[in-house]
């Protein structure tokens, strides 16, 4: 394994490069781009804040009906819909200064059209408090995005990654990644490696070995290390097994 990362290290020297910031799709006169959705979707808590009390519109109006959404750090939360436009927002309710119940927007994500389902990525907004405002990622939930036996990264930083799991390569851009199967390695643990460019510097961000079972899908979501002077990033399991029994988490790598 540590020849197989030096070799790795070496091959990486010119191939990094940070990710890059993407605009918001806006009409030609500066107006919001309204498009209708349709689709299912679980939620998921990426930091420590204040989860009670934040709703979304079902139909993308808070004044016809509004839902709250439930969230558990240890696991995705299921059952929530959404038909109507976009960009797709959430809320808090408070009391206006006349005593009307109001919803102030604490989040919002622009979606392109689908009828896919959807997991929904909560953290907070830079510079926001613990009761938001809150940044929302995306990613598809299908049986080709997120198939049986196969791991899924999460990059929830702003940073690209090259990974090693086993002998297979990767690029680890901001977002979802490519499925990898895992069948190889239900009999012994794959050994993993994540590495980024510091400057001329390529730098070890994660080692470790991960063990698999049949009949399961793994979400490994990958988070800006605990300090501004930390290249280690910090890591989030969760496996879910795809059979009768409920979807479950775990921490770590």
């Amino acid at each position: 394994m540590r020849a197989n990362i030096l070799i790795f290290l070496l091959f990486l020297a010119g191939g990094l490069s940070s990710a890059l910031a993407q605009d918001v799709p806006v009409s030609p006169e500066g107006e919001e781009e309204v498009i209708a959705l349709n689709f299912d979707f679980s939620v998921f808590p990426l930091d420590r804040a204040d989860w009670s009390g934040i709703f979304y519109a079902p139909k993308g109006d808070p004044q016809d009906k509004v839902e709250e959404l439930r969230f558990n750090p240890h696991e995705r939360t299921f059952g929530f819909s959404y038909n109507g436009p976009t960009p797709f927002r959430i809320y808090r309710k408070s009391l206006s200064p006349e005593g009307e119940e109001i919803y102030t927007t604490v989040g919002e994500i622009e979606l392109e059209p689908t009828r896919e389902d959807l997991i929904l990525f909560f953290s907070l907004d830079r510079g926001a408090n613990s009761s938001g405002p809150y940044r929302i990622q995306d990613m598809v939930d299908s049986k080709e995005t997120f198939p049986e036996d196969s791991i899924v990264f999460f990059n929830s930083t702003g940073a690209t990654f090259f990974g090693l799991l086993g002998e297979e390569r990767f690029t680890l851009k901001p977002g979802s990644s490519r499925p990898i199967d895992v069948s190889d390695f239900f009999e012994n643990p794959a050994p993993i490696a994540l590495v980024i460019k510091d400057g001329n510097n390529i730098r070890k961000v994660l080692v470790n070995k991960i063990n698999f079972s049949p009949d399961r899908r793994t979400l490994m979501i990958i988070r800006p290390p605990a300090s501004g002077t930390s290249l280690r990033v910090r890591t989030q399991r969760l496996t879910e097994f795809l059979g009768s029994q409920s979807p479950s988490g775990d921490s770590g790598a």
